[in-house]
């Protein structure tokens, strides 16, 4: 259980720079919900580092599961 705010659904979104972001909804403790928008290259970053396959898989886990990841400066 978390203290935070829990990831209840993903999908793919566009982008307003036409590029594809992840819109997630998440539920907090007192039942209010939100959605945020993240770049599709940073929830791919955020799948990997937390060893999740896809989407659906990060329904259940804290809202952390996608600032955690490690950001790697381009070559």
């Amino acid at each position: 259980m978390t203290d935070g705010p829990t990831i209840v659904g993903a999908t793919l979104g566009p982008g307003h720079d036409g590029r594809a972001e992840v819109v997630v909804e998440l539920a907090y403790p007192n039942g209010a919900r939100s959605r945020m928008s993240v770049a599709q290259e940073a929830a791919t970053r955020a799948l990997d580092t937390a060893g999740l396959g896809s989407l659906a898989e990060l329904v259940g886990q804290p809202w952390t599961v996608l600032v955690m990841a490690p950001t790697t400066a381009p070559d």
